[in-house]
């Protein structure tokens, strides 16, 4: 079973707590891979991998949806745009006027994440009782990939 798919089934109708199994976040960080959930209605929460996203677990970017781009964090737009990373707010990034088509709050939660095309990634649910609270993202890392931890002057 490829790895993605193995932290996708650890994770696939977790219980809604901010939180990952230890599992998925020691193989997440043991593969090069972050894995990401939603919290609360602006926060974003990331496992895995030795990186910004991860060592500064909660980043409260979010609310009504966000490109990453222009962000007073510079080291998260840093990172986050090597990914093409946006956060989705019940499908929609208000603030650039961008929309998923056909999103459904039922079946995918507020929260949902997207990368570039080219990047390894595989989706799953947290659940709220019997609800979908967010679809989480785990992203596995493109080997071109640069923490704003390994670099002192980075460009964004």
């Amino acid at each position: 079973m490829e790895i993605l798919d193995k932290i996708k089934e650890i994770c696939d109708g977790i219980e809604y707590s901010r939180d990952v199994p230890e599992e998925a976040k020691k193989t997440a960080k043991e593969n090069n891979i972050i894995i990401i959930v939603g919290g609360s209605d602006d926060l974003m929460y990331c496992y895995g991998a030795d990186c910004y996203l991860t060592e500064y677990i909660e980043h409260n970017c979010g609310w009504d949806g966000d490109t990453l781009r222009g962000i007073e964090d510079k080291e998260l737009e840093f990172e986050a745009s090597q990914l093409g990373l946006m956060i989705w707010w019940c499908g929609e990034i208000l603030d650039a006027g961008l929309k998923k088509e056909g999103y459904s709050v039922d079946e995918s939660g507020a929260f949902s994440y997207s990368v570039k095309e080219g990047i390894d990634f595989r989706e799953f649910k947290v659940l709220d009782d019997e609800d979908v609270y967010c679809t989480g993202i785990i992203i596995k890392l493109p080997d071109d990939f640069k923490s704003s931890q390994q670099i002192s002057d980075y460009e964004v």
